[in-house]
């Protein structure tokens, strides 16, 4: 039965095509928009490689330092102090790391050659809440990093650019007049997996000691159920720091998750972010972005039906109860909200990708490229979601006129 109403609607698609083609393209539009918007989110907060554990990740990138007195606040990065004495010890979380990134040219060995790169300072915790790529060698190790030993991990293109076709193992680089050794080459990151983000890892120990520097500090917990506990010990360290320090009250900004990282605007407060709000606002634009062109193609569709009023009546004097007339009409609408629902998924793919630098606009300049990587694309979830949406395009746009033309009499269906 199901495939006689397929054949009948493929069969009616056909006769039609203008009005076809119109409706096509109208549902592709509207799942388009609705696409952009869920791809945007999912490459910012689903787990993609290497930032492979985005849903149990907690970032905390501000500090604020109020004086008692109330006279003197400063918001800056985590400093290496307030890391090592009240961050570094947190008991519930699997991994703790700290970073900075920052742009700086970097020399070949015994020569005036240089390029520009990103670089960032980290630890040995970094490789075990991120998996990046190894193309040959292998990360830095804690022993160098406590020994201060300047290694480095380099993107591809780096190494490409700095030893040509060589194995770039081993090979020796300058920056800040140290000279330091490749250890281990991987494969590009892209600049949209912001935390993961560089084309120069090194141990900040090289450059520095421990307690110094100023960093942003991402914290893996062992599940996402976690998350209040990490919280609820960061604030008791919280209280334990304003108990010993004498002049200053220090307040720790976050820790936050992947997505309430991307809602939080107020460096300036630990206000928690309104996350329902947030969610809220996001599907009624959705909602609206369906809703809108729902009501156009509803008009198509009843114009089709009334078209077919006498053929309606005519089934339904040869025994076809409303349920079938509603569900053959729906059969037909869910076709061309299905192969919209095809070209809207090529076409929000092909959006995403011409406009990523627009849509995933950062204030911090890179130098490597924002691409986005495959595994975003090809997501169930993804698939999942633009399924329910040509359903409910399809009920939307379809439902009313379906409903009425299963109601019909059938002497005035014969006769219109």
């Amino acid at each position: 039965m199901y495939k006689i109403y397929i054949k009948q609607a493929w069969q009616i698609l056909k006769e039609d095509k203008v009005v076809s083609i119109i409706s096509i393209l109208g549902t592709a539009l509207a799942i388009t928009m609705v696409m952009v918007m869920i791809l945007t989110q999912e490459i910012k907060t689903t787990n993609i490689a290497p930032e492979v554990n985005r849903e149990r990740t907690m970032y905390i990138k501000w500090t604020r330092e109020e004086s008692r007195n109330g006279n003197s606040i400063n918001v800056n990065m985590v400093s290496g102090k307030l890391y090592k004495q009240y961050l570094s010890q947190l008991k519930t979380p699997e991994a703790i790391s700290m970073q900075n990134r920052s742009q700086n040219r970097i020399y070949l060995a015994n020569s005036d050659k240089f390029f520009k790169a990103d670089i960032m300072d980290t630890d040995p915790e970094f490789w075990n809440i991120y998996r990046l790529s190894f193309l040959e060698g292998k990360p830095f190790s804690r022993e160098d990093f406590q020994s201060g030993i300047p290694s480095a991990v380099i993107c591809e293109d780096l190494a490409q650019k700095l030893f040509g076709g060589d194995s770039a193992l081993g090979k020796e680089f300058e920056y800040k007049n140290k000279v330091y050794k490749v250890c281990g080459v991987v494969k590009n990151v892209s600049s949209l997996c912001y935390n993961a983000y560089s084309q120069v890892w090194i141990p900040y120990t090289s450059k520095y000691e421990q307690d110094n520097g100023y960093f942003s500090i991402t914290i893996l917990a062992k599940d996402k159920k976690d998350f209040s506990k990490i919280k609820k010990e960061v604030r008791e360290n919280e209280v334990r720091y304003s108990t010993q320090a004498d002049k200053y009250t220090v307040k720790f900004i976050g820790p936050y998750s992947c997505q309430e990282s991307l809602v939080k605007e107020d460096n300036m407060t630990n206000n928690e972010p309104d996350m329902k709000k947030n969610f809220r606002k996001f599907y009624i634009t959705l909602a609206i972005l369906l809703l809108v062109p729902a009501i156009n193609l509803s008009g198509f569709s009843l114009f089709k039906i009334i078209n077919r009023t006498s053929e309606i009546g005519i089934r339904k004097a040869f025994g076809a109860n409303k349920s079938k007339i509603l569900i053959q009409v729906l059969y037909e609408n869910l076709l061309t909200s299905i192969l919209g629902g095809i070209i809207g998924l090529i076409l929000s793919y092909s959006v995403v990708t011409l406009l990523k630098d627009r849509l995933f606009a950062s204030e911090e300049k890179f130098i490597g490229e924002n691409t986005i990587p495959v595994s975003a694309f090809i997501s169930p979830s993804v698939f999942l979601y633009v399924f329910l949406i040509c359903v409910a395009l399809n009920l939307l746009s379809s439902g009313i006129p379906a409903w009425r033309a299963s109601r019909m009499r059938i002497v005035e269906a014969i006769n219109s």
